[in-house]
């Protein structure tokens, strides 16, 4: 059995480098709101897991199977010696670059370079190409054994397997949208204490009494100029946004539904309101009388 190695230098310095920058922009913006948190743990998760799939490729001959396994080794192939017609030393496009991707020949697997193996099988017109630093070496193994696979044919069978580790990174990338959307369009809380009023939810906050300058409420809402730091999705908007004006305000709102709760304090001013006219009204009566006392 032969065994060649190929380290994705690439791949591990630009990946850790994308961890430490997101690591990096996460401490310097705060700890204390929780989406940005959850997002940017997320990306660092999948930087994590590319790293684990992209810093090295492995090629394994040995006198049945041609087989290779990225990284740690969550994707892995493997081929009948007797389902491949031939195995060429072959030179990749700059424009395909490295990762796991469709090329007009079939499927490219590489994780540094653009040095290859290109693997022709017997039965699939599209051919299968394996990044090698030693793709000379791989394809004189090959040659060299061809005669020696035995057994039926299983190309079905692991281009099938092939796929399942990116199909479960897929549908778990789609569950986690959908429960960041679920989790964002949630109607937020507001509790009283007796020093201040508390936003539950995605975007929390806190209000002393002490604080508040001006509470009123408003029938049309200011002209929202971007999301610095928040949540949108339809109607709903949560977090750091900044107005037309460039002025900065928090925002816990659901549009099209007046009125507005708008509570201005020493630092900032606040727009919240809930789906329901009467609760809004309601919530704003507490908040004067709370400030009043």
């Amino acid at each position: 059995m032969r065994t060649y190695t190929q380290y994705g230098t690439f791949s591990i310095i630009t990946l850790s480098l994308a961890i430490l920058i997101c690591i990096g922009l996460l401490f310097f913006s705060g700890l204390d709101e929780a989406f940005p948190v959850i997002v940017v743990g997320f990306v660092v998760l999948t930087l994590l897991i590319c790293l684990l799939i992209f810093y090295k490729l492995t090629i394994t001959i040995d006198d049945t199977y041609f087989s290779f396994s990225l990284g740690a080794g969550m994707i892995r192939k493997k081929y009948l010696l007797s389902d491949i017609e031939k195995c060429t030393s072959v030179r990749n496009s700059a424009i395909w670059g490295i990762g796991i991707r469709m090329i007009p020949s079939g499927w490219l697997y590489n994780v540094s370079g653009f040095k290859a193996v290109e693997l022709t099988l017997k039965n699939s017109r599209r051919k299968i190409r394996i990044g090698t630093d030693q793709p000379e070496e791989v394809a004189r193994e090959v040659s060299s054994r061809l005669l020696s696979g035995t057994g039926e044919s299983f190309y079905e069978k692991e281009k099938i397997r092939g796929l399942f580790f990116p199909l479960i990174v897929i549908a778990l990338t789609v569950v986690f949208i959908i429960v960041l959307v679920i989790t964002g369009r949630k109607e937020t809380t507001i509790t009283f204490s007796d020093s201040s009023m508390s936003v539950s939810g995605m975007y929390g906050l806190s209000i002393d009494y002490s604080d508040i300058i001006q509470a009123d409420t408003v029938q049309i809402l200011p002209g929202i100029k971007s999301r610095t730091n928040g949540f949108a999705a339809g109607d709903v908007l949560k977090g750091h946004f900044k107005l037309s004006d460039d002025s900065k305000v928090f925002l816990n709102i659901t549009r099209g539904v007046p009125p507005y709760i708008l509570i201005k304090t020493r630092e900032t001013a606040v727009y919240l309101n809930q789906s329901d006219s009467f609760r809004t009204r309601s919530i704003y009566q507490s908040i004067i009388n709370k400030v009043s006392k």
